[in-house]
């Protein structure tokens, strides 16, 4: 088993996406619990964290996830 075995490969592009797009900072706390979740597992999260997690990364990955939805939808439309 490999060091990287345990990471959530699609969470880190999301969160990637989300840094991208101005969505979350890097050096912030969002940003800190999103890296251990991609890494430990939801989880590893302290209650605290959790909270952080749950109230800003949370919402920003639902935000993403109707952004890439509807551009879908746009895209699969007949012309």
């Amino acid at each position: 088993m490999g060091y990287n075995d345990h990471i959530d490969w699609e969470l880190l592009e999301l969160i990637r996406d989300l840094v991208d797009e101005g969505e979350i900072e890097e050096g912030t706390s969002a940003y800190g619990v999103a890296q251990q979740v991609i890494h430990s597992g939801y989880e590893s999260l302290s209650a605290k964290q959790r909270a952080v997690y749950d109230l800003n990364v949370l919402p920003a990955l639902e935000r993403r996830a109707e952004e890439l939805r509807a551009i879908q939808v746009a895209n699969s439309a007949p012309d």
